[in-house]
């Protein structure tokens, strides 16, 4: 058994993200010279004043979570699997006038000397490339300072199984208890520049985490859970009006070391 048994599944998703990081841009750069956040009013009470605090972001993609938790002050080192995307978001943070370490490392494999972290941040659309649930939260609760937060944010896995239909009506579209998917097979799920590029050759291999899962993984890797939010969102849902404000789009949990 190899000492990281995704090592197949990392390479596949690389290969995909390489495909698309080209059409990726990120913010533009007046975005964040002017002062814009790519964080939510939701995660900045749930963080605080992040001034002089190390926070390790997980998936970081072209790193505008990234940089805007630098202009606010915070230490920060991001990683992501696709070199493509680190190289935007390196010359994103130096054109905005932040440092940002960004490594091109797997989330469930990280080197051994990342660690000693005040917050570790992973935001919508990250978890789902995570094998292992388990293995990946007790990896991150020992990188974490005493008293340290992880923060996800994320798509929640009820709007990920169901998909909306023009007729104003909703389809089960996955299984809310299996996590493993290979593809979307909902393509309003898959990142939208597929839909000016097309669908890429190689298919990726991701993961719906449902609640229950990503609750046990947390509180198995010895963290204390802090809070556990769901949020609608009209555009999540087209086509319901507004009774998608009755179902749950993305959540935002928390827990400390």
């Amino acid at each position: 058994m190899t000492a990281n048994p995704w090592v197949k599944i990392t390479a596949q998703n690389t290969e995909y993200w390489e495909t698309l990081a080209p059409y990726r841009l990120g913010e533009p750069i007046a975005f964040f010279r002017q002062g814009g956040s790519t964080l939510t009013d939701e995660e900045r009470a749930a963080v605080g004043d992040v001034a002089g605090r190390r926070v390790l972001q997980l998936a970081c993609s072209t790193g505008d979570e990234a940089i805007t938790f630098a202009q606010l002050g915070a230490d920060v080192t991001a990683v992501d699997i696709a070199p493509s995307h680190l190289t935007t978001a390196q010359a994103m943070a130096t054109e905005v006038g932040v440092r940002v370490e960004f490594l091109e490392q797997d989330m469930m494999s990280l080197d051994a000397s990342l660690t000693g972290f005040d917050i570790i941040y992973i935001s919508w659309g990250g978890i789902c490339w995570v094998p292992d649930i388990d293995s990946w939260a007790r990896s991150l609760a020992h990188r974490l300072t005493p008293g340290g937060m992880l923060m996800i944010s994320e798509h929640h896995p009820v709007w990920e199984v169901l998909t909306s239909r023009a007729d104003g009506t909703l389809r089960v579209g996955g299984d809310y208890f299996t996590a493993a998917r290979d593809g979307y097979p909902d393509p309003d799920k898959a990142p939208q520049v597929i839909c000016e590029i097309g669908i890429p050759a190689t298919t990726p291999r991701s993961y719906i985490w449902n609640l229950g899962r990503v609750v046990t993984a947390v509180l198995g890797a010895g963290l204390a859970l802090r809070s556990l939010r769901e949020f609608p969102d009209e555009q999540n849902y087209p086509g319901l009006g507004t009774s998608a404000m009755h179902l749950p789009a993305t959540y935002l949990l928390t827990a400390a070391r």
